[in-house]
């Protein structure tokens, strides 16, 4: 809560001496749970947005090398609160999303979405999965034992590629396609 309160201060003392502000964003937090309402958290999180709201000079935001920008912390200095004061920009190695990539696929890529694109991708898996069909009841229980097998085998690793193209959606390529920075500076050339 210090940290957020003494943010939100700062940003009003720029504001009150007609500063413009630079943020080195390498932040995380503000997750909105209990804890973080108990200890104030949110308040001070919400004093930044409206302090950011309120400013009437230019707002630098700057995610640097090796720079995350992760969970409640990315809404509170979102460009979109003053868009014509606040710009964002971002190192190429840098990554921000409100969800981790982890979190992410927990949300939109579930375990049977996993098993199926499994059994749609993997030869061995459609294979067992036709044996299944046939009306012998042996066989059937044979080909379902061989899939579970199989599914508990690959599993660790369709995982980790769905983790990774999670981790793609957070680049900043690709928060410039979608429009949430408006650059990517390297920061070599931050200065110029």
């Amino acid at each position: 809560p210090d940290s957020a309160r003494k943010t939100a201060d700062s940003i009003q003392d720029f504001q009150k001496e007609g500063l413009p502000c630079f943020i080195l964003a390498n932040w995380r937090g503000f997750s909105g749970g209990q804890r973080d309402m108990f200890d104030e958290v949110l308040k001070f999180g919400a004093s930044i947005v409206d302090n950011l709201r309120e400013y009437d000079q230019p707002v630098f935001v700057y995610i640097p090398p090796f720079g995350d920008l992760r969970g409640g912390a990315w809404v509170v200095i979102d460009y979109n609160i003053n868009p014509d004061c606040i710009e964002m920009y971002a190192d190429e190695t840098s990554h921000a999303g409100v969800l981790e990539p982890s979190g992410l696929i927990e949300v939109k890529y579930r375990d049977s979405e996993i098993v199926q694109t499994m059994h749609r991708l993997d030869p061995t898996c459609a294979a067992l999965k036709k044996q299944m069909t046939g009306y012998n009841a042996q066989a059937k229980a044979e080909a379902q034992g061989k899939l579970k097998s199989r599914e508990e085998a690959l599993g660790p690793i369709y995982k980790s590629i769905a983790t990774q193209l999670a981790n793609l959606h957070d680049t900043p390529g690709r928060m410039l396609a979608k429009g949430s920075i408006q650059g990517i500076v390297q920061w070599q050339n931050a200065r110029r």
